[in-house]
């Protein structure tokens, strides 16, 4: 008889904690919804404006949907999709359907994570780590080649920081001091082997 009691109160204890902790729910993402926006207001770096300026500079852009009245945040990538979807007036004749995460209580808005008309064409996501962008779809980046050389080049030097931090954890277990060393010049950057 304590046996059975004694497994019950664990159950019990087992299952109070689960009811108190908050459930993450994969749910809140939502898929297809029917948006239309009312109007943009893009978000850079100094200033906020209701005409696109470019994307040198912009950290997203605002919308309202005339269908629910809830504001929707849309990263660069897919600002750019919107200027490359509409040819860069940012109206649509019909609604498009959106993928958008769960609800922020911070700041009562929703980030799009997907775009795409309503017969099912995705509106391509311009991202500058994106490959195998057509040339038109690279003329919605203000000065592409430029943004994709830097970005090449944060990626390189990330690289080059965990090679590293590898290779001196390494070196430093076997001997106590650093055999690999990092450089910049004006010829470029890499890593450098010290014997």
């Amino acid at each position: 008889m304590n046996l059975r009691l004694l497994l019950l109160l664990v159950l019990s204890l087992m299952i109070i904690p689960v009811s108190c902790a908050e459930e993450v729910r994969y749910d809140d993402f939502s898929y297809d919804v029917e948006f239309m926006p009312t109007a943009f207001v893009f978000d850079y770096n100094d200033h906020n404006t209701s005409t696109y300026e470019g994307d040198i500079g912009l950290k997203y852009a605002y919308a309202n949907s005339s269908f629910d009245n809830h504001t929707y945040i849309i990263p660069t990538e897919r600002v750019r999709g919107i200027a490359y979807a509409t040819k860069g007036s940012f109206k649509f004749t019909e609604p498009i359907l959106i993928d958008h995460g769960p609800y922020r209580d911070w700041d009562d808005k929703y980030v799009i994570t997907g775009l795409k008309f309503k017969n099912g064409t995705e509106i391509p996501y311009l991202g500058i780590e994106s490959t195998g962008l057509t040339k038109e779809q690279m003329s919605y980046f203000d000065n592409y080649y430029e943004q994709r050389q830097d970005y090449l080049a944060q990626q390189e030097a990330y690289a080059a920081e965990d090679l590293y931090d590898y290779e001196t954890s390494k070196s430093r277990s076997s001997s106590g001091r650093s055999k690999f060393g990092y450089y910049v010049g004006t010829g470029g950057s890499g890593v450098i082997y010290n014997p």
